[in-house]
Formats: C-alpha cells, structure tokens, sequence
C-alpha cells in the first residue's frame, strides 16, 4: 500500500465510571469477558489524557505494519 493511501483504524471502546474516589476506566467488556477498570484518576483531564495516549500507540502499532510494506 503507498505510503500517502488512505488508512481507516477502528478503535477501542472505552467505559469511564465516576466513584467517591475518582475517575475509572477500562475497555468495554464484550462477548462475555471480564471488565477491568484503572483509576482513580483525580479529574476528567488526567483520565482522557491516558485514554488518548493508549489511542495513541494502538495507532502507531496499527500503521507501523503498513509503513514496514511501504
């Protein structure tokens, strides 16, 4: 695939759940698997910024394999 074609990535969903404690999140249990939650995080800032860097290196995993085809 050229390096400048066009690359679609489906991405993870998440579950984020407010407790006393803080901010928890994890990625949405499907098809009968188990939902792990990480936290607590102390505000929506500091929960979203780690959910953004997990997003952030799937997408690099994900186009690292077409970028070693180009």
């Amino acid at each position: 695939m050229p390096l400048n074609g066009r690359r679609v990535f489906m991405l993870s969903e998440y579950t984020v759940e407010h407790k006393k404690d803080g901010w928890y999140f994890g990625r949405s249990a499907r098809f009968g698997e188990k939902e792990e939650l990480r936290g607590p995080y102390s505000s929506i800032s500091s929960l979203t910024l780690v959910i953004a860097r997990q997003l952030k290196r799937e997408i690099a995993r994900r186009d690292a394999l077409h970028a070693a085809d180009g």
